[in-house]
């Protein structure tokens, strides 16, 4: 019997593609771009797999899910969204991530901006983004999580039990 490579479950704050308003009045898709994008869609195609994150639309409805799916059958492997409001996306992403790691890792500590606020909207959307995680992989993946956005995520998937 030939073993099967483990899956790949890529964890990042955005999904590999922007969702936007069609003419017909629905969601479309355009793939990413990036370096991850680039470098993990081959693998994920070849490997199987999952890639979990935002949609960058803070209403998550059937309509976004319908585009997803159209978008995954393309690709070749699954998309998983996290569902975030405005709010979680002004306190985690532009808040605490932007406005405090990001200032942190540039060596620019004289911008950050260290509101109470934005420290639990932090851990409140990586334990959302793990949520996801759990439910999506199986216990022999690979899991790849990217971004500074998510530097909770292990600590909340070992909480979990998923080691």
């Amino acid at each position: 019997m030939i073993d099967q490579p483990r899956r790949l479950v890529v964890v990042s704050n955005r999904l590999p593609l922007v969702l936007s308003p069609g003419a017909d009045g629905g969601l479309v898709s355009k793939p990413g771009s990036g370096g991850l994008v680039t470098a993990l869609l081959p693998v994920l195609r070849d490997r199987g797999g999952v890639w979990v994150g935002w949609p960058g639309i803070a209403d998550h409805t059937a309509e976004v899910e319908a585009a997803l799916d159209r978008s995954a059958k393309k690709a070749g492997y699954r998309l998983a969204p996290v569902a975030l409001s405005a709010e979680d996306q002004a306190g985690f992403y532009h808040g605490f991530s932007n406005e405090v790691l990001w200032a942190l890792f540039h060596d620019l500590q004289s911008l950050c901006n260290f509101d109470p606020s934005y420290w639990r909207s932090y851990c409140e959307v990586n334990h959302h983004y793990a949520q996801v995680v759990l439910a999506e992989a199986r216990p022999d993946d690979f899991i790849w999580a990217h971004d500074y956005q998510l530097l909770l995520l292990a600590a909340e998937l070992r909480r979990a039990g998923f080691t």
